[in-house]
């Protein structure tokens, strides 16, 4: 959707967040575990406002709290997402 083109339906009514504050303005991903800090990770996010498709891109590597884990560790290392199987 960076294309500003809908990559589900096509269409060109794609918005993308902007926020300069992007914990309020903007989608944060966040990897919750027992016991565990909270890792939360900047996106880029694009929304179509025709069917409301959705895609979220992590923007950082780097955690922004915590011991600064890759986004590779903190998912491998959390219980809430799993690999998908082909």
């Amino acid at each position: 959707m960076q294309d500003q083109k809908c990559s589900k339906c096509g269409s060109r009514n794609v918005y993308k967040n902007t926020g300069k504050n992007w914990c309020q303005d903007g989608i944060v991903l966040q990897m919750i575990a027992v016991d565990r800090f909270t890792y939360q990770f900047k996106t880029e996010a694009f929304l179509c406002l025709d069917c409301r498709y959705l895609e979220i891109r992590a923007a950082e590597t780097n955690t922004v709290y915590g011991d600064h884990k890759t986004l590779i560790e903190a998912v491998e290392a959390s219980n809430n997402w799993a690999k998908v199987s082909v």
